[in-house]
């Protein structure tokens, strides 16, 4: 083989490597994508995963999510959120445990917006790093500023099965992006001395089939499934393009972005 060629072969592997390590060492990883029978103009559920890297996360834990959709995605004029949930500034932030009603804490069921799930590493002040699983219940919350504010209930499982309130809004578009879904996870002070929490795994789905709305008695309606989000009418030959930016409590950040599958177009 000529040197020439040996040269080639050899720039091309190292192409590959270096691709394979950037890819592998990413610390954000984000998908986004609908229902399997999503259809342009109609309406569906948006799904969105997140994925943070164990070096990254383990020296710094998450302290805000901000999950940026595309334009021509109705989220604000879905239908959904037809409650505002208001929760006392005192419970964010706090470990619920003993003492706090399960579910959604009082609020009406016709504010939940979408449900998901949560994985994170609590680490111990001995260094024990220990898995913990939660499931998500997003709620609206009160208009502030011209922003429709969101609470999300965090529902431990296991092995803590504690209960979190977190505080988040639904933020304007901004550029090639129609708006924003974003909430704050701040330290917890009451276990700082015992332990620290890091975001690993985030699945969040907004405008599930599972929600089910109750009507006011006087409009005679019976419950029902909220319709989802509303899909714009076209989509890019590239898909819907989406990106997360996230905070670190060193003050660092990260993004990353996804591009969702354009769904069909309706049937005539």
């Amino acid at each position: 083989m000529s040197r020439s060629r040996v040269a080639v072969v050899a720039l091309i592997v190292g192409l590959l490597l270096t691709s394979g390590s950037a890819n592998a060492t990413r610390p954000v990883r984000l998908t986004a994508g609908f229902d399997p029978g999503a259809r342009l103009g109609g309406a569906s559920a948006l799904n969105v995963e997140l994925h943070v890297d164990a070096r990254r996360r383990l020296s710094s834990p998450v302290t805000q999510v901000v999950v940026w959709f595309p334009r021509g995605l109705g989220l604000v004029s879905s239908g959904l959120g037809l409650a505002t949930c208001r929760r006392p500034a005192s419970e964010f932030a706090a470990v619920l445990v003993d003492g706090n009603p399960a579910g959604l804490a009082g609020c009406s069921p016709n504010a939940v917006m979408g449900y998901g799930s949560a994985i994170a590493d609590v680490r111990l002040t001995d260094g024990q790093v220990i898995p913990e699983t939660a499931t998500l219940t997003i709620l609206a919350g009160p208009v502030v500023d011209g922003r429709i504010g969101l609470v999300v209930f965090v529902d431990g499982q296991h092995p803590f099965a504690a209960r979190l309130v977190y505080a988040g809004e639904l933020r304007a578009g901004r550029g090639r992006f129609g708006g924003a879904i974003a909430f704050d996870v701040p330290a917890i002070p009451s276990i700082a001395d015992l332990a620290t929490v890091a975001l690993t795994d985030l699945r969040l789905e907004i405008g599930s089939r599972k929600i089910r709305y109750y009507a006011h008695p006087a409009s005679r309606i019976g419950p029902y499934h909220p319709d989802g989000i509303e899909l714009p009418p076209s989509c890019p030959s590239r898909g819907l393009r989406f990106r997360v930016n996230l905070a670190f409590q060193n003050g660092t950040r990260a993004t990353a972005g996804a591009a969702a599958r354009c769904p069909r177009s309706r049937r005539r």
